[in-house]
């Protein structure tokens, strides 16, 4: 009766173990990287978990069409019969951005391992817009000699 629960226990921790902690077979479940996001003052922070780092050589954050993108290369130490269940090699996240922030006013820190990315908010700019049309005239010209 003594061997149930030490099946069940082998059992959690071989089988389950990578499904609660979000790693393993399924990494999908949980993100790479974890953020948080708040508005302080006028201001959307993102702060992105990114511990054991150069930031200045392996952190890489940009915004492109209203998503912000984090990646992150974290190197594996030379290390001989070690066992680690940290994790290694690139690391990404992307955070789709609410309409009313500015991407152009975005400003990063990085302190203690956490990444800290700062927008200023106002008003949504409309998505469309004209696009100007530069008219080679020489063409002008040929097309109305043409008629």
């Amino acid at each position: 009766m003594t061997e149930v629960p030490n099946v069940l226990a082998r059992l959690r921790d071989n089988v389950l173990a990578p499904f609660e902690a979000g790693i393993g077979l399924f990494p999908f479940v949980a993100p790479e990287i974890r953020i948080e996001q708040l508005i302080r003052a006028d201001r959307l922070v993102v702060r992105a978990e990114i511990p054991g780092l150069d930031p200045a050589r392996h952190l890489n954050v940009s915004v492109t069409g209203g998503v912000l993108h984090i990646n992150a290369r974290r190197p594996a130490p030379k290390r001989v019969g070690a066992h680690s269940e940290f994790r290694y090699g690139s690391l990404g996240r992307t955070v789709p951005l609410p309409r009313r922030v500015r991407p152009e006013t975005a400003t990063g820190d990085y302190a203690q391992g956490i990444l800290e990315v700062t927008f200023a908010l106002g008003e949504p700019r409309p998505a469309e817009r004209s696009v100007p049309i530069q008219v080679d005239r020489s063409s002008v010209l040929r097309a109305a000699a043409d008629r």
